[in-house]
């Protein structure tokens, strides 16, 4: 395993850099300049918009723009945004925030969604498989702002058990509610996608087998079945950090959250893409290191996969 780590990290490579070099190129080539309608009604003198393209590399060919943003990237040294202001500061204050809220919702997708489609799937046709079945169509065909809003009227305004406004701590515990609202469309893909692959396993030799070995039922289960079937819902999982990271634009703002999504959302209306270009980077990062550590972890659900 060690052997096929470095080399999948050595992969990361070159993919980690053709990414990041489309992102820089496609944001920095869009129509339109950043500078031009920063002087309120009246249109920027030329002056202003040539000073600000040389400040910010902008006059420059689009190798030596990359090249300086992997030295940045590199030193920890990002500049400023449009506003003076440290990108690295407005990064180390925003991430922490939207990396417990990804890892929460995520959590909370693995615990319900797993949980709910294990049940289903053993109980198949029953009173639990339709709760379970009716249940997950409702979040599935529910937009996040409308679950979002739903609960924050229901819990923060109505019934006061919670804030309906997240402090600028973002506390595990203030976090729990917005992290269900992120988490509630893909915990319902989680519960049917387990579903249907216990119901496909229950069906297969080696479960068949070790039923008529004599093995009890939770060893059969535990053991047998659920380790093989949840392969294509840790797949599933291992990619959504990332995409979740990316999708807490909405759920950061309805709950106030000062997290990542709202910087990228504040930066992309303002089209400040010194806070744009990192940001993507970053996630493209994650996402990479994840699916990684679901490659890795096949071998210990499965131990007919071998690593060469």
């Amino acid at each position: 395993m060690g052997r096929y780590a470095i080399r999948r990290l050595l992969q990361l490579v070159p993919v980690l850099l053709g990414t990041t070099f489309l992102i820089n190129y496609m944001v920095w080539q869009l129509p339109g300049d950043p500078f031009a309608g920063r002087c309120g009604q009246r249109p920027c003198p030329d002056a202003y918009v040539s000073a600000m393209r040389a400040q910010f590399g902008l006059d420059q060919p689009v190798l030596v723009q990359y090249w300086n943003f992997l030295k940045n990237m590199l030193t920890g040294n990002m500049g400023v945004d449009f506003h003076e202001v440290p990108v690295a500061s407005q990064l180390a204050d925003a991430w922490p925030i939207t990396i417990r809220l990804a890892l929460l919702a995520v959590a909370i997708e693995a615990v319900i969604g797993i949980g709910a489609g294990v049940l289903s799937g053993l109980k198949r046709g029953g009173f639990l498989d339709n709760i379970v079945t009716i249940s997950t169509l409702i979040l599935l065909s529910l937009p996040v702002f409308v679950t979002g809003y739903l609960l924050q009227w229901l819990l923060g305004v109505q019934l006061q058990v919670i804030n309906p406004t997240v402090s600028d701590e973002a506390t595990i515990t203030e976090l729990i509610v917005p992290a269900f609202v992120l988490a509630s469309l893909n915990m319902a893909f989680t519960a049917r996608l387990t579903r249907t692959s216990i119901v496909e396993n229950r069906r297969s030799d080696y479960v068949r087998t070790a039923i008529s070995k004599g093995l009890p039922n939770r060893r059969v289960v535990g053991v047998h079945l659920l380790r093989n079937s949840l392969i294509p819902v840790l797949t599933f999982l291992g990619t959504e950090v990332g995409s979740l990271m990316a999708g807490a634009i909405i759920t950061e703002g309805i709950f106030n959250i000062h997290g990542i999504g709202g910087l990228l959302f504040r930066a992309i209306t303002g089209q400040d893409f010194t806070i744009v270009v990192p940001i993507a980077s970053l996630l493209v990062l994650v996402y990479l290191i994840t699916n990684l550590l679901v490659d890795l972890l096949y071998g210990v659900l499965d131990p007919r996969i071998r690593y060469e």
